[in-house]
């Protein structure tokens, strides 16, 4: 096998590599966003109306406290998707940036 052939195929299995984490770096970014949007529809609520005043401070106290709880569990569940996606995107810069020296050896050859 020649040089030029050896640095053809390792192109190749480059671009796999870079295909491959492209998509785990778009997985973790849409996990990331799902977990933020949940986190956002906490501050999204409404009143109820039909019930009395009473019963209405009695469910905003119970809604204020479920969201506390829900809100520390979905920033520690951000905090990891956070993690998640920075591995994934320095990981796929660094096979693109492989693949992209590839190319540029291929172009000298």
């Amino acid at each position: 096998m020649t040089d030029a052939a050896r640095l053809l195929a390792l192109k190749q299995i480059a671009d796999l590599m870079s295909d491959r984490d492209i998509a785990r770096l778009g997985k973790a970014l849409a996990q990331k966003a799902r977990t933020e949007a949940l986190l956002r529809a906490l501050d999204h609520t409404s009143q109820p109306t039909d019930l009395g005043p009473a019963v209405v401070g009695q469910v905003v106290d119970r809604y204020g406290m479920w969201t506390s709880n829900r809100r520390i569990v979905l920033n520690q569940q951000l905090a990891r998707d956070t993690a998640s996606w920075m591995i994934a995107r320095e990981a796929a810069q660094k096979v693109f940036g492989r693949a992209q020296v590839l190319q540029s050896l291929l172009k000298k050859k």
